[in-house]
């Protein structure tokens, strides 16, 4: 358990700069031994902070590009003539639209308090801006961004960037000038950006 700022600096140097075996096999292997290293076990995919006793959320990268935000299902809505009806699967949009991924300027607009994805006049899904803020304010009101090299099935986690106190307009405005890309998937929906634009959305980082 991480009870405090320092517990988290103070865990990371013991686990930093020596190589660990990944043995899992899922998408998020490396950010799952990361956690089970942090705190004993796997936290998983919970609406809140991984590690809760300081509202952190922990993201582990190893390659270059994006991160993921945060996934969600059901804040997507769909809008015709003022009636909002649930969200087109997102093989239905990728359908129409060619592509699943939308980001402002690619296929998102914003109209208002929401962000909105149409295809030739057709008002395809919507997200709410005041659900984003909710979501990112839940999910990650502080963040642990941990910068990993693996070769193989070793990884070495070699970098900590604590980033404090969310700023949640910031993360409006990312999405606003299109550093932010939405991906519409099966099993949700994905907001992702790269590393140095997610640490610009917090009060304090070092």
């Amino acid at each position: 358990m991480l009870n405090s700022f320092e517990d988290l600096n103070n865990r990371f140097a013991q686990v930093a700069s020596q190589p660990h075996a990944v043995t899992r096999k899922s998408a998020g292997a490396v950010g799952e031994l990361f956690e089970a290293l942090m705190v004993g076990g796997i936290v998983g995919n919970q609406k809140g902070a991984d590690f809760a006793e300081i509202a952190t959320e922990a993201k582990v990268h190893y390659r270059t590009g994006e991160l993921t935000i945060f996934s969600c299902k059901g804040e997507m809505i769909r809008c015709i003539d003022g009636a909002c009806f649930p969200s087109l699967k997102p093989a239905e949009i990728k359908a129409k639209r060619g592509k699943s991924t939308v980001r402002v300027g690619d296929g998102l607009t914003e109209q208002g308090d929401q962000f909105v994805v149409e295809h030739n006049g057709d008002r395809l899904v919507a997200w709410d801006k005041a659900t984003l803020i909710s979501r990112i304010v839940e999910k990650m009101p502080n963040l642990a961004m941990v910068k990993a090299t693996k070769q193989g099935d070793q990884v070495t986690f070699d970098a900590l960037t604590v980033c404090r106190k969310i700023i949640p307009s910031r993360f409006i405005d990312s999405i606003r000038n299109g550093q932010v890309r939405i991906e519409l998937r099966s099993k949700g929906t994905s907001f992702r950006a790269n590393p140095d634009v997610i640490a610009s959305w917090f009060e304090t980082v070092h």
